[in-house]
C-alpha cells in the first residue's frame, strides 16, 4: 500500500490562512522525512469549508519546499477551467517540480462554489469530458489542433508548450464513485480515487466496476491500483482518537451546509441534520484509533482493492499538534506494517465471475453512508 495526506484547509474559525496553510506545509515536510509516498491538494473555493482556492499554486509551492514526495490534486475540477489554461499551467508545474505532479481530476460535486464561476452541476459532465478531452490533446499533440465541442471550441489551430515532464503525461487520479467514473479510470488508465464513506461493500463493488470495465476493454487487470480517501486519526490508544470525533463532525455538517447552500458571508452553516448518523455509526466510518486498530482497518480495505491511502487529516479545525502525532503515529507503526500489504491475488477473478453492477446497485451498495468529497 501507499500513502499521502490530504488537504483542503478548512478554515472554521476564521484563523490567519498563511499560519493555516504554513501548519500544513510543516506536516507535508514531517510526513516526507516519515516515508509518506504523497500529498493530495483538493480545489475549493468561497467558503471556509475548505481554504483551498489555488491548487496549482500550492503544489508549486509545495514542491520548492519538498524534494521527494509526490504532489497532485484531488482534485481540479475541470468544468471551472479554461482548457488551454490548464493543460499549459500543469506542464509548467511538471517541470518545476521535476515530473513529481500528479494530476487528480473531477466533475465537481458542490453547486454553490460552480455557480460562483458561471458553471453548473448540470451540464458539468459535458464540460468534464470536453475539457479532458482538450487536456490530452494539448500535451501529446506537437501538431496545432483544433476543438469543436457543446461548450469548448478551439477554432484557431493551437500547439501548448511546454509538454510536461513526464511523458506522455503526469499520471492521472480519478475522483469519483459512479460505475460511469470506473468505467473512464479503465479506458485510460487513470488510478481511480473513491472515498471509504461507501464502506466495505460500496468499495469492493467499486472495484469490481473497475475490473470488469478493465477487460471488457481487453487491459489487463492484475495488479491494479485502486485509490480510497479516508478520513485519519491515530493516536495513542483508542479513546484519544475518538477525542477528535467532534473535528470531524464540523467537517460533515459543514459538507451538508455547503450542499444546501447554507452560506453566510463564506462561513458554512455547519449544524447537525435530518439522518445525521450517531457517534458509533460516524466512527465506523472513520480510520480513528490507536495504530494497531487502524493498521486492521487499512487491511480489511486492502482486501477488497484499496492500494493507493489518501490520509485527510486536517479535519474540522483540529490542533497542529495532535495532527503532527498523528502524522508521526502513522509514520512510525501504521506505513511499515502496510508497505506489502496487497489486495489477495485471487480478487480479480472472483470479481470477474460476478455479475457487474448498475449504478444505481453500486451506490445502493454503499448507502447510508455520509455524503463525499467528490462528485459520482
Amino acid at each position: 500500500m501507499q500513502f499521502g495526506l490530504f488537504y483542503e484547509w478548512p478554515n472554521p474559525t476564521l484563523r490567519d490562512w498563511k499560519i493555516l496553510f504554513e501548519e500544513g506545509m510543516e506536516q507535508i515536510q514531517y510526513s516526507e522525512a516519515l516515508g509518506f509516498d504523497y500529498c493530495l491538494i483538493a480545489e475549493h473555493h468561497f467558503t471556509n469549508y475548505g481554504n483551498s482556492p489555488a491548487p496549482l499554486m500550492q503544489a508549486l509551492y509545495i514542491g520548492q519546499r519538498t524534494r521527494r514526495i509526490k504532489i497532485g490534486t484531488a482534485a481540479v475540477i475541470l468544468p471551472v477551467w479554461q482548457p488551454l489554461r490548464l493543460a499549459e499551467e500543469i506542464a509548467v508545474l511538471d517541470n518545476l517540480i521535476d515530473g513529481r505532479f500528479m494530476a487528480g481530476i473531477g466533475r465537481g460535486y458542490q453547486g454553490y462554489e460552480m455557480a460562483g464561476f458561471g458553471s453548473d452541476v448540470d451540464v458539468s459532465r459535458g464540460r468534464f469530458q470536453e475539457t479532458l478531452d482538450v487536456l490530452i490533446k494539448a500535451w501529446t499533440s506537437d501538431e496545432a489542433f483544433t476543438y469543436e465541442g457543446e461548450y469548448v471550441n478551439i477554432p484557431n489551430p493551437i500547439t501548448v508548450f511546454p509538454k510536461p515532464l513526464q511523458k506522455p503525461y503526469p499520471p492521472m487520479w480519478l475522483a469519483g464513485t459512479s460505475v460511469d467514473s470506473m468505467n473512464l479510470a479503465a479506458k485510460m488508465d487513470m488510478l481511480p480515487l473513491s472515498s471509504s464513506q461507501m464502506g466495505y461493500d460500496g468499495v469492493r463493488a467499486q472495484f469490481g466496476s473497475l475490473v470488469h470495465a478493465r477487460a471488457a476493454y481487453g487491459k489487463p487487470i492484475d495488479n491494479l491500483s485502486f485509490g480510497l480517501q479516508c478520513i485519519t486519526h491515530v493516536a495513542p490508544t483508542d479513546e484519544e482518537a475518538f477525542e477528535a470525533l467532534k473535528y470531524a463532525r464540523w467537517q460533515n455538517r459543514a459538507q451538508r451546509g455547503l450542499n444546501r447552500h447554507d452560506v453566510v458571508n463564506g462561513q458554512v452553516n455547519a449544524i447537525p441534520y435530518e439522518g445525521e448518523l450517531d457517534d458509533e455509526a460516524f466512527r465506523d466510518r472513520l480510520f480513528f484509533g490507536s495504530p494497531e486498530t487502524v493498521i486492521e482497518k487499512f487491511k480489511k480495505f486492502s482486501d477488497v482493492g484499496a492500494t493507493h491511502i489518501s490520509n485527510w487529516m486536517m479535519f474540522g479545525g483540529i490542533e497542529h499538534e495532535k495532527l503532527m502525532r498523528s502524522i508521526r503515529l502513522m509514520g512510525e507503526e501504521v506505513l511499515p506494517a502496510l508497505r506489502d500489504a496487497h489486495p489477495p491475488a485471487d480478487l480479480t477473478a472472483k470479481l470477474l465471475e460476478e455479475q457487474p453492477l448498475s449504478n444505481e446497485e453500486l451506490q445502493s451498495a454503499g448507502a447510508a453512508r455520509a455524503p463525499r468529497d467528490m462528485a459520482t
